[in-house]
């Protein structure tokens, strides 16, 4: 199973994913965050969980911009039991953010100050 590769149908020609994803997609970085290398993966991580009493798949509700941070938030929702889940992911990754440069060409800024966030290499998804 190598979703780090093309998870959706569509990721070729979708301007959310990143064909240069690597197996550091949705590790945990040492302070817990998931490292994201694109827009579409955060998508596609959340589709991968469901609500552990319905089993239905969790629906996203809100996405929070923190990029001064180097995060971004997605927040779904059980609608079975309308609990809410928090996913944070890490976009301050060299991956996420030389894609993101990719995209954006000459008005592409950073918009945080910290060091590149590091995956815990004992806390990979993929193995």
């Amino acid at each position: 199973m190598q979703l780090h590769k093309h998870i959706t149908e569509s990721a070729d020609i979708d301007s959310g994913y990143n064909p240069n994803r690597t197996p550091d997609l949705f590790a945990l970085t040492y302070d817990g965050y998931i490292i994201a290398q694109d827009i579409v993966c955060q998508q596609e991580y959340v589709a991968m969980h469901r609500c552990p009493v319905s089993g239905e798949p969790l629906r996203v509700i809100a996405q929070i911009n923190r990029a001064f941070q180097g995060l971004n938030e997605v927040v779904a929702l059980s609608p079975a039991t309308g609990e809410r889940y928090s996913f944070i992911f890490d976009i301050s990754n060299d991956v996420y953010q030389m894609w993101w440069a990719d995209r954006m060409g000459d008005l592409y800024e950073p918009l945080h100050e910290c060091e590149p966030r590091q995956p815990d290499p004992t806390r990979r998804f993929f193995t």
